[in-house]
């Protein structure tokens, strides 16, 4: 089921599914590889900040009129961003350092 390539081996190893998580500040793993990536975090900042003007301004704009228009441009909003979230860049993660122990 994957299809996207992964940016560590370049092979389809990352789902539709996984890149849409990513948009949500998760971190994926690639099915072939097994190596971490994520969404770029300046790019993710900004869509974020996407997120929060549609909810804050049109359902402010709900709260203070009661328009309804309102409340549906708002989930429109939401929808458009959903749908172009999986459109985001994903960029390779430097592997975990090794944890070590002190006694």
């Amino acid at each position: 089921m994957s299809q996207l390539p992964c940016p560590h081996c370049k092979d389809h190893g990352i789902s539709w599914w996984q890149k849409y998580k990513a948009a949500k500040w998760a971190i994926i793993y690639c099915e072939k590889c097994g190596k971490r990536s994520c969404s770029h975090p300046f790019i993710l900042v900004f869509y974020t900040m996407l997120y929060v003007w549609d909810v804050m301004l049109f359902g402010y704009l709900f709260y203070l009129t009661g328009n309804w228009w309102y409340a549906l441009t708002l989930l429109a909003g939401w929808i458009i961003l959903d749908i172009f979230s999986v459109y985001l860049p994903v960029c390779a993660m430097k592997p975990k350092a090794p944890t070590t122990t002190q006694s």
